[in-house]
């Protein structure tokens, strides 16, 4: 048997390996091993909200909605407070007993971006590669951090890779322009109001929500798809009530799914729907008159 790989005896226990995260916060306004309840509150769930847009990212799940069950495998935390100038010690819970003798891809991949993300934060700088949704959860960790103690030392596995004064931690670095957003999206609509010249198309779906598309991407050949469902990815800027208005940059493709052909059925009028259901026949009831019909209804009250 090749040396790298071992079978696990059915009774052994395995515990997933997870790199070991601490936050040294030096300075903090409580004494050693202890923290204010309010900081530590802010801290772990900051943290979690990191972890788990970075868990959605690294299993490739979609970014808003309920998360999978892996993502919550891969991003929930374990968060434990260690005396020597107050240390905030993080790590994966990883998967239990059941868990495999070696990290996953996403696993590993978790433990890399959580670090090279802290890194950033003590560097105020934000990447090219955090989303908006990460960006965010990190201005919340900023804070955090900057609440808890005057000076941060990080630490991974025991080895200090950075120190940091919070001070010096800018939140504004990982604000999101309100109503814009660098994440793509996709709608999914009919195609109308092409001006070729000017590059401007809209597209419309069946509940009549419109979105503008200011600058779309390579139009050539997009004239016979008007009227047709298309799929529009690109970058959306939303309204005051945060509706989506436009998708700029965006990409126009025709949509080959069963609704291209088909579309949402139209509405069936009440009366229609009335007239299908079972029960009695409109026009009235056999062998009861309209005036004794009357007096009934009056004797009940309608």
């Amino acid at each position: 048997m090749d040396e790298d790989v071992r079978l696990r005896r059915p009774s052994e226990k395995v515990i997933t390996v997870a790199t070991q995260f601490e936050f040294r916060l030096k300075g903090a306004n409580a004494p050693e091993g202890e923290l204010d309840a309010n900081d530590l509150l802010a801290l772990v769930q900051s943290l979690r909200t990191v972890a788990m847009s970075i868990g959605r990212s690294e299993t490739d799940a979609d970014r808003l909605g309920r998360a999978p069950s892996r993502v919550h495998q891969v991003a929930n935390l374990v968060i434990g407070l260690a005396p020597g100038s107050t240390k905030l010690l993080v790590r994966r819970a990883g998967a239990g007993e059941d868990a495999l003798d070696f990290d996953l891809a996403d696993e590993e991949g978790f433990d890399a971006t959580f670090e090279k993300l802290v890194r950033s934060i003590g560097l105020d700088h934000r990447p090219d590669w955090v989303s908006d949704s990460l960006s965010n959860a990190a201005g919340e960790l900023v804070s955090a951090l900057r609440r808890a103690a005057p000076e941060v030392e990080f630490k991974v596995d025991g080895l200090t890779v950075q120190t940091f004064d919070t001070a010096a931690l800018r939140p504004e670095t990982w604000e999101v322009a309100a109503g814009v957003s660098t994440e793509l999206r996709t709608f999914i609509g009919r195609l109308y109001s092409a001006n070729l010249k000017t590059h401007r198309f809209q597209v419309e779906d069946d509940a009549g929500n419109q979105v503008a598309l200011p600058d779309v991407a390579d139009d050539s050949g997009l004239g016979p798809l008007v009227g047709s469902y298309v799929t529009v990815t690109g970058m959306p800027v939303t309204g005051a009530d945060g509706q989506l208005k436009r998708l700029s940059n965006s990409r126009i493709l025709a949509l080959t799914h069963a609704v291209a052909e088909r579309g949402i059925p139209d509405s069936v009028p009440l009366g229609d729907i009335l007239a299908a259901a079972p029960g009695i026949e409109p026009g009235g009831i056999d062998g009861v008159s309209d005036d004794e019909a009357d007096a009934f209804f009056a004797a009940i009250g309608l």
